[in-house]
């Protein structure tokens, strides 16, 4: 129905990131209105749009990073991505493994999954902490120009379009920073 990035406690919907730029907190005293994220970050700067968000949410600013789970590093990756790209000439985009329609339409899996022989056979094996028991959702699919080229699942795996294979948390054990793995994944598709 939207697109956008829902944030989950336990379970329970509680934030939505639309694409079209705003952020909508569900709280049980009727709600709280939308931020206009794409306005407020032209008008402040990033942290005080950060700080907006976190107030919206009850959750204190944050000081510094949080620990570089694997899934962390995963979203990481992806915003690294993505930000170096914005604004660009080449149209990239990231879509979860599953087409989640809230009831409008058909769920279905991705197809993008089709370019990704591995992490396929992976998307078939559930894991405990699987949202609403579904295994497709721990994958997100980075597409330049509407073309599957990278996939990651927020264990921490990654892999190519050129068939190779990446360890993310093990990478960014080495240097503890995102850009080498970013450049180790995807070099040969940035200019």
């Amino acid at each position: 129905m939207y697109d956008c990035l829902s944030i989950f406690c336990n379970s329970q919907h509680v934030a939505d990131f639309n694409r079209a730029g705003s952020f909508h907190v569900f709280d049980s005293k009727g709600g709280q209105p939308p931020i206009d994220i794409w306005r407020s970050l032209a008008e402040e700067n990033i942290q005080d749009v950060l700080d907006q968000v976190c107030r919206s949410l009850g959750l204190q600013s944050p000081t510094k990073l949080p620990p570089s789970t694997p899934e962390v590093v995963v979203y990481r990756f992806i915003a690294a991505l993505l930000g170096h790209s914005a604004f660009g000439k080449v149209n990239w985009e990231c879509r979860n493994g599953y087409f989640d329609t809230s009831g409008m339409e058909e769920c279905s899996i991705n197809k993008a999954f089709n370019s990704f022989p591995e992490a396929k056979e992976r998307s078939r094996i559930p894991l405990d902490n699987d949202l609403l028991n579904i295994p497709a959702y721990r994958f997100w699919f980075v597409k330049k120009n509407g073309k599957p080229v990278i996939c990651l699942e927020t264990s921490g795996a990654a892999w190519n379009n050129e068939g190779q294979s990446f360890d993310l948390s093990a990478l960014y054990k080495k240097e503890k920073r995102i850009w080498p793995l970013v450049w180790a994944v995807a070099s040969h598709l940035l200019p």
